[in-house]
């Protein structure tokens, strides 16, 4: 007999345009890196043909995606164990590696103010270093901690078998969230405003939500809820993010619950999107080192900017397929070994 996880992934093929989304999100980051934040932190030798600012929000997209997958996930994982299992394996021998990558080279070739001591980069392994005050080796890891804490929060529900629950959990969540960063602001305290808007629950809760429409396990009052009070706060208190970022996470969150996507199918987009996580981490200050010395070698920024984005494919590229995807089938073997010892070591009366 198959196991619920089995018949789950039968009933519920995995959805090739979460890759193309992942795609499009991290092609327009590393845009913006290149482009736009580039020219304010360092200056590009001469006038770019253009630059993508807008790029900087496909983080939101991001998050949206986030919870979608970690809602599919535990669809298929019969634990809560094996879910915090599997998604170390998903993310720690890819980050270590990206960490190590990117100090090394950054080390070796300089970047200013972006250089950090060993023991920096040693804490910066635990992905926990943001919530002990250590600079990030490299800028992007910020939303990792992000990433970190709505995994706990998913875990929690889990644990307390409250699961079933996560659309009204999600939608009393982003009002909490949202009357807190209120009453900070009325009050006069910015610091814990900003601390009760890191979390992002807004744009997790899109899409849980999508996920829990495209399983039509979700009413349309509790739809309307939820959008409603993800709506209200970022018309209320607002985001890193403009409100028309919202509105377009929304839109596609909607299009992916209802199969509105399955067009994205352009090869290119999925594999990107295959890479994205180990793309993510380590494209952005190696870019800016490769950017840096082709640049003052007198090539012109969009030249140097085509090189860095290649390197940063082929950087993601190894690691995909020589760390992340053997950490993973190492995890997957081990579970299913520990699965057949387990069923059959006799009971215990």
């Amino acid at each position: 007999m198959r196991s619920a996880a089995a018949a789950s992934e039968a009933n519920h093929p995995r959805l090739v345009e979460l890759d193309a989304l992942r795609g499009f999100a991290a092609l327009a980051v590393a845009l913006y890196h290149f482009t736009s934040e580039y020219s304010d932190l360092y200056g590009h030798t001469a006038p770019l043909w253009g630059e993508l600012y807008v790029g900087k929000y496909g983080v939101q997209l991001f998050f949206a995606i986030s919870g979608f997958v970690i809602l599919m996930s535990l669809e298929r994982v019969e634990r809560a164990r094996d879910f915090v299992m599997g998604r170390a394996a998903r993310l720690y021998p890819a980050y270590w590696t990206a960490v190590a990558l990117t100090f090394t080279v950054v080390s070796l070739f300089g970047l200013p103010e972006r250089e950090f001591g060993f023991q920096t980069a040693l804490v910066n392994l635990t992905m926990f270093h943001e919530l002990l005050r250590v600079p990030h080796v490299d800028t992007v890891y910020w939303t990792l901690t992000i990433e970190l804490s709505f995994y706990l929060l998913m875990f929690g529900l889990v644990f307390a078998r409250a699961l079933p629950k996560v659309i009204p959990i999600f939608i009393a969540l982003v009002a909490l969230q949202t009357v807190a960063e209120l009453a900070a602001q009325a009050m006069g305290m910015p610091f814990v405003a900003r601390l009760a808007g890191r979390p992002h629950l807004q744009f997790f809760a899109l899409g849980v939500l999508a996920f829990k429409q495209s399983r039509g396990q979700v009413s349309v009052p509790a739809s309307l809820a939820l959008m409603g009070v993800c709506f209200a706060h970022e018309v209320l208190v607002g985001s890193i993010a403009p409100l028309p970022v919202f509105g377009v996470v929304l839109c596609l969150c909607l299009a992916l619950s209802r199969g509105a996507l399955r067009w994205l199918t352009w090869r290119p987009l999925l594999f990107l999107g295959f890479i994205s996580y180990p793309f993510y981490l380590v494209h952005q200050n190696i870019g800016y080192v490769i950017i840096r010395r082709l640049e003052a070698a007198g090539w012109r920024p969009e030249t140097a900017i085509a090189v860095a984005f290649a390197a940063g494919l082929l950087l993601a590229t190894f690691i995909t397929y020589r760390v992340e995807q053997p950490a993973l089938r190492g995890y997957r073997q081990w579970r299913r070994k520990a699965q057949a010892r387990t069923a059959v070591s006799p009971r215990i009366a």
